[in-house]
């Protein structure tokens, strides 16, 4: 009995780990900003902390694939040295694209000093991880 309540417990808090079988991250970027659901003067890591500055943020852009019929609600998550700074709720993803369901959100409240490891989780409602963007901004 006990061991089939450590299994159940295992399985409940396991399941953030394990992606929605269906759901992935077709391609993900940090850029300045987002025109026309595509990224802005996309950016490789790292990001010089005076870039960041000027920009007054930066935006995390994700292409999401689904299959036809599906709709999940997702957000992202803003991490910076393992510590959660933000969440943006985003539209639902919903499938068909074979380019993926295209979305981003912007961080424009990051603080001084900007150098840091950061990265931007994409999850479900449920908090199943779907992808993960790692970048790191320098000083």
């Amino acid at each position: 009995m006990a061991l089939a309540v450590v299994a159940m417990v295992a399985v409940w808090f396991g399941r953030a780990a394990v992606p929605p079988a269906p759901l992935f991250v077709a391609r993900a970027t940090v850029a300045r900003d987002v025109t026309m659901l595509e990224p802005l003067e996309p950016v490789s890591s790292p990001i010089p902390a005076s870039s960041v500055a000027t920009w007054g943020g930066l935006t995390a852009y994700t292409a999401v694939y689904a299959p036809a019929g599906l709709e999940q609600a997702i957000s992202h998550r803003w991490w910076k040295d393992g510590r959660l700074i933000g969440i943006a709720p985003l539209s639902p993803v919903r499938g068909g694209r074979k380019e993926g369901f295209r979305t981003y959100s912007k961080k424009t409240d990051l603080k001084p000093p900007y150098q840091g490891r950061y990265h931007v989780d994409v999850v479900t409602a449920s908090g199943q991880l779907i992808g993960r963007l790692r970048f790191t901004i320098s000083p």
